[in-house]
């Protein structure tokens, strides 16, 4: 939960630094009322977890090892999108990126944090957060795609 929660500020000084960059060279940000609620969600979710290490038995190591190859995933993402990476929706007149996964995927970000969150909660054990969590994230991440999607419309035929 240690690496979860340092992986987590590294990349919300990324994001920013990235927004802050992408604002100057003219990027407009789009449909930002959301973004809180994103945000409380990691939070929640992340704290519960940090605080049920302390007092969790056993943990299931088989999803450790599938979760580390979702980070390495995850950071190859981050690589591929360089400076447009960002937690927010920020839209620039370029075209999208359209390197590796997203040549086949259209958000790869979205399901590395989807598995992930499925996998603390098997790492855990924790089939009631499993749902609850898993459902909470899938709307959260259907309202985003959606919003994201339609700000990056013409964007497609760059």
């Amino acid at each position: 939960m240690i690496y979860l929660v340092l992986s987590r500020l590294f990349e919300l000084f990324l994001s920013k630094k990235n927004t802050n960059r992408l604002l100057k060279e003219g990027a407009v940000e789009h449909y930002s009322f959301h973004y809180k609620f994103i945000v409380l969600f990691h939070i929640i979710f992340i704290t519960f977890f940090f605080i049920k290490s302390f007092s969790n038995t056993f943990y299931n190591l088989q999803y450790l090892y599938v979760f580390s190859i979702v980070q390495i995933l995850r950071y190859k993402i981050i690589y591929d999108l360089g400076k447009f990476w960002t937690t927010r929706i920020l839209v620039v007149k370029k075209p999208l990126v359209k390197t590796w996964f997203f040549r086949h995927f259209r958000h790869p970000n979205y399901m590395i944090v989807f598995l992930e969150v499925i996998l603390v909660c098997l790492f855990f054990n924790d089939i009631n957060s499993l749902i609850f969590f898993t459902v909470i994230n899938s709307i959260l991440l259907g309202i985003r795609i959606f919003y994201e999607e339609k700000a990056n419309k013409f964007r497609r035929k760059l």
